[in-house]
């Protein structure tokens, strides 16, 4: 398939997979109310948090795919898929054990009504982090058809099962419950076309090395990303009245919905750069075009955004959540500018040059130190994110500099 093909088929369903998931959230909001929501959105940041932290293995297990499949090695690739769904379940399935086992503890400390939503969040993370090594391996094959495919099932499940759940009770444990069944779906939906590539496939020797030596720092950075991306909802939650905490939350998932744009920018970033490394041309070029086109995309999205954001909380979620209509746009500026940073930092990733990952993790680490410090209302929070997201991204451009005019 044609690059500029396959970027037009996943921007239009990763819109689709947008429209629903939105749906998804919204749904939610006017179905329980501000309060409860809270309990929902805090949840939620708990899988993100923890599931982009454990599975630094998609990207990695893209990328080596990737390297697999421009050497003609099909044979590891099935080698690698089954190591790393061993060792992802284990990872994921203990970090799940511990999680819901102190859901109870963790509920008193945020805030949440019950320990449920927090316990299934944490069942969310397993089933997410198998889903993800899969993925990872479709992103590496270039089958983009079908991880744009697999997106909006498990989307369309996950509304689908929420809307019917909420109908009987109308809980953020109950809305949750939609997420685990459409982790479960996403899943069996890859098998089969993945069990068809390697049928006659015989597998081939994998250096594990070689997966740890790109895992550890993605790790690293995926640590770093989910503290940027969800600290601040976790804060709100901890120290913010549920009706304002709620609010955030709302606001957060509008503003982020710019993540989706991001999507298919991110996932064709990391297969594509390491197949045109692995031929020997240049890539820094090809990553500012990639990051230009995302800016380029935002912008629509940014105005309409800035010009209404109540009128857009209170159709989408009500009169309850406007309170967090001045969070809208200034979060919106946050995500891009941390989208901004990530796509650069593929470029490093590409070439194994993880220094910049010292800069990245140090701001990272403010985030936290500054929400701690700095939580007395919605400005200070986004005056802790704009300072050490910033900062960030001043960082990793100048490493990408760096490393574009040494090469």
């Amino acid at each position: 398939m044609h690059p500029n093909r396959q970027t037009a088929e996943l921007v239009v369903g990763s819109g689709l997979t947008a429209v629903m998931t939105i749906g998804y959230i919204v749904y939610v909001g006017r179905a329980v109310g501000a309060a409860e929501y809270s309990d929902f959105s805090a949840a939620l940041s708990a899988i993100y948090f923890v599931g982009l932290t454990l599975t630094p293995l998609t990207p990695t297990i893209a990328r080596l795919t990737a390297r697999y499949r421009a050497r003609g090695t099909d044979g590891a690739v099935v080698a690698l898929r089954s190591a790393a769904l061993q060792r992802v379940t284990v990872w994921a399935g203990a970090v799940t054990l511990v999680g819901a086992a102190a859901s109870v503890l963790l509920a008193s400390m945020l805030q949440f009504r019950t320990p449920l939503p927090l316990v299934i969040a944490f069942a969310a993370i397993l089933l997410f982090a198998i889903v993800s090594v899969d993925r990872g391996v479709v992103q590496g094959l270039l089958f983009f058809r079908l991880y744009n495919s697999n997106i909006a099932i498990e989307a369309a499940v996950r509304l689908f099962v929420a809307v019917a759940l909420l109908l009987i009770k109308r809980t953020a444990a109950a809305a949750l419950l939609g997420y685990v069944v459409a982790l479960a779906v996403a899943e069996l939906a890859m098998f089969p076309r993945l069990r068809h590539e390697w049928r006659n496939r015989q597998r081939e020797s994998v250096d594990w090395s070689d997966v740890q030596r790109l895992a550890v720092p993605i790790m690293i950075l995926m640590f770093a990303l989910a503290v940027f991306q969800n600290t601040d909802m976790l804060a709100v939650k901890r120290w913010f009245s549920p009706r304002d905490a709620g609010a955030w939350g709302a606001g957060s998932a509008i503003a982020r919905g710019i993540g989706v744009i991001f999507v298919p920018f991110y996932v064709m970033a990391g297969p594509l750069l390491t197949s045109l490394h692995e031929e020997g041309k240049a890539i820094f070029a090809s990553t500012i075009r990639l990051t230009l086109t995302f800016i380029a995309a935002v912008i629509v999205p940014l105005v309409i955004i800035a010009i209404m954001p109540r009128f857009l909380l209170s159709v989408l979620y009500g009169a309850d959540f406007v309170r967090g209509a001045t969070i809208i746009a200034p979060l919106a500026g946050v995500a891009v500018i941390t989208y901004t940073g990530l796509m650069l930092a593929q470029a490093l990733v590409t070439l194994h040059e993880f220094r910049f990952l010292i800069g990245y993790v140090f701001f990272a680490i403010m985030q936290i130190a500054g929400l701690v410090l700095f939580h007395a209302s919605y400005a200070d929070i986004l005056r802790v994110l704009y300072t050490t997201q910033i900062a960030a991204l001043l960082s990793v451009s100048l490493f990408f500099v760096r490393a574009w005019r040494r090469r």
